[in-house]
């Protein structure tokens, strides 16, 4: 991964890696928010969103809306994507072009009794 500084125009497509339920959702809230925080965990299930989102719809989304979604700047945003690398809850990948670009895979969080 780049470690270029995103900026609000550049483009995100989200890939889905695993099965999103609502128990993942709980697991989520119960184990990992303590651990990430409010903003990762907002992340993700912004994310989550946008997937489904992209899914019926086809839209792409630009990190601009992510801002403006979870009312936070860059800095923060990118701390909330770094927190969920960290745990094993999403993968980035970078894409220089025209407009750069992000493409981001979710995963599952762990079994309660793996974490």
């Amino acid at each position: 991964m780049d470690t270029k500084t995103i900026l609000p125009a550049d483009t995100y497509t989200i890939v889905n890696r695993t099965i999103l339920t609502e128990y993942e959702r709980k697991t989520i809230i119960s184990l990992y928010s303590p651990i990430i925080g409010s903003n990762a965990t907002a992340l993700y299930f912004a994310l989550w969103q946008d997937l489904e989102r992209t899914n019926q719809d086809g839209e792409t989304f630009n990190h601009h809306h992510l801002m403006s979604t979870l009312k936070l700047g860059l800095e923060p945003l990118t701390n909330a994507r770094k927190a969920l690398e960290g745990m094993g809850l999403l993968r980035t990948y970078y894409k220089k072009g025209d407009l750069d670009s992000y493409y981001y895979e979710l995963f599952s969080p762990l079994e309660p009794y793996e974490f």
